[in-house]
């Protein structure tokens, strides 16, 4: 007899004298999480016949909602530096967002003021974070919340500073002055947790906000390049 339990809600997926193969995946009946790849799976899926799903895509399969936002580092890094920062209070917004609907605090939190008067609530999003029992059940974190919420609080003032500066040479400074390096280990940490809690997880889109930070960026980079060069 053929006995599982799903990592993830807990259920026994499987109880049958005869297991057959999945596409060589392992799928819970209950939250459909792709939970490993073995020769062979339960029997029945959703009452399904084993005809039945060997003729079901791959993709079928739902993928659980991320916790927070799950981006490649690299776009992280790339738009912080791009957009002058901007990108880095629209990660909070919408790391906040992902809070706010995952917990129902509707009428507790606004994701956008947050993101916008970021260093304000950079602290308690990153111990949220931290601190999130979903997220320390699949694995602990390493990173220290309210230490990379300082560091990024520092950077982001010496940013501001340095970019109040006159020249042109200075705003340019200002927008490779590395604040986005604390946030890193954060997103590190969130990525890891999306990619073992639901294999194949695609990363987060390039949303309107994303869109919205990669113009901006792009106008003022070209307005300080056109103004360097007349110099």
């Amino acid at each position: 007899m053929t006995m599982r339990n799903c990592h993830n809600c807990g259920q026994i997926i499987g109880n049958l004298q005869e297991p057959f193969s999945f596409q060589g995946n392992v799928v819970c009946k209950t939250c459909k999480i792709l939970l490993e790849d073995e020769s062979q799976t339960i029997g029945i899926i959703d009452n399904k016949t084993e005809t039945e799903i060997s003729e079901t895509p791959a993709h079928s399969v739902e993928q659980a909602t991320p916790l927070f936002l799950y981006i490649p580092v690299s776009r992280l890094i790339l738009m912080s530096i791009i957009s002058f920062g901007v990108y880095e209070m629209y990660w909070i917004y919408k790391n906040w967002r992902y809070v706010k609907e995952r917990d129902h605090l509707y009428m507790h939190i606004r994701p956008f003021w947050r993101g916008w008067f970021g260093i304000f609530y950079c602290h308690s999003l990153l111990r949220r974070i931290h601190e999130d029992e979903e997220a320390r059940a699949i694995q602990v974190p390493l990173f220290s919340p309210n230490g990379l919420a300082t560091g990024w609080v520092v950077l982001i003032i010496i940013s501001n500073i340095v970019g109040r500066a006159p020249g042109i040479a200075a705003s340019i400074i200002a927008a490779f002055i590395p604040s986005f390096l604390c946030l890193v280990p954060v997103q590190n940490y969130v990525n890891s947790v999306s990619e073992q809690r639901s294999p194949g997880q695609p990363y987060y889109r390039w949303s309107s906000g994303h869109v919205v930070c990669l113009v901006f960026g792009i106008i003022i980079w070209a307005l300080l390049l056109i103004g360097l060069g007349a110099e």
